[in-house]
């Protein structure tokens, strides 16, 4: 009996090996602040998926976080990231600032901020990052704004939401 579990155990677990699904999912994180009336973001994507998107873009090979990364990756994330998250403040478009990226472990955060923001009433977002190369992408979108807080999923179907205070 016990080798009959056995043999039942080794033959259903490589099944389940075939049948995980990898999840696709980036997280942005707004916070307003106050004092220098400024928007900070942090966009956290996973490496993996950066690079098979951006080998595919660029048509040049990026082992991100690696002695072979480019030394212009700086100016391909910016690019990327001007193209696919773009901000309007209180019904106005705002170009931010990138201030740069750190890695940790399998993910990548960018640091982004939009400066001379005087008031906040709401935040609209259109977040398209790897939307093309992963139909199943979703990009969360969390937010903390005059001790207010607020989310919203976008994915393939709904690439813009608006976040109210």
């Amino acid at each position: 009996m016990r080798t009959k579990k056995l043999l039942l155990t080794l033959f259903i677990i490589p099944l389940f090996a075939f049948t995980a699904h990898k999840y696709y999912l980036s997280l942005t994180q707004i916070e307003y602040n106050t004092k220098n009336k400024s928007v900070e973001v942090i966009i956290n994507v996973f490496i993996d998926d950066l690079e098979t998107a951006f080998d595919k873009i660029y048509n040049k090979r990026f082992e991100l976080d690696t002695k072979n990364e480019p030394a212009d990756s700086d100016k391909y994330f910016f690019e990327y990231l001007q193209k696919n998250v773009k901000f309007k403040i209180n019904g106005k478009a705002y170009n931010y600032k990138y201030i740069g990226k750190e890695y940790d472990g399998d993910v990548v955060f960018f640091y982004l901020e939009i400066k001379n923001v005087p008031t906040l009433k709401d935040i609209e977002i259109n977040n398209t990052i790897l939307l093309e190369h992963f139909p199943e992408q979703q990009n969360l979108v969390k937010s903390k704004v005059n001790k207010k807080y607020k989310s919203v999923l976008l994915t393939k179907k709904e690439q813009t939401g608006i976040l109210k205070y």
